[in-house]
């Protein structure tokens, strides 16, 4: 199934930024105070998302950052903060169009939106694929959701 491919692309991704997640289950929240998604276009259409509580996604940048080299100095979730989560979702994506493109699938990204508010929710038309996966690490647990349908 094409939406496997965004699942093996985050654990790849976790894997090479040194943050591996600890578990993959079916069970998370249904609202979150930050969400970041891209659109999919071409052969498949759909969104990549990943969700998480604010606490969750500062911890998953300052984590990424001090393995990366990278110092910042702010303190509140900020720009660089934003900026990164939306990177991540870029990369992990990109990762499995790659993959898909791989196979005779061709597809492009839309660039990432950041939301972030008290108990976001996603709500989709329903397509053909989908899947939905709490993604927990040392930094805490993030939602992950693929929607994606044929041309």
């Amino acid at each position: 199934m094409y939406t496997d491919h965004f699942l093996t692309a985050a654990l790849e991704f976790f894997q090479e930024i040194q943050l591996p997640l600890k578990k993959v289950t079916e069970n998370f929240p249904q609202t979150y105070d930050l969400t970041s998604s891209l659109g999919i276009t071409g052969a498949l259409r759909g969104y990549f998302v990943l969700q998480s509580e604010i606490g969750t996604a500062r911890n998953l940048v300052s984590g990424m950052a001090s393995r990366l080299g990278v110092t910042f100095d702010e303190m509140d979730f900020g720009p660089f903060h934003r900026a990164t989560i939306g990177e991540i979702v870029n990369q992990i994506a990109g990762k499995a169009i790659v993959t898909l493109e791989t196979c005779g699938v061709n597809c492009m990204l839309t660039p990432p939106t950041i939301f972030i508010g008290k108990g976001i929710t996603v709500s989709l038309p329903l397509p053909v694929m989908t899947m939905e996966k709490a993604l927990q690490g040392d930094f805490g647990t993030l939602r992950f959701f693929v929607a994606l349908s044929g041309e």
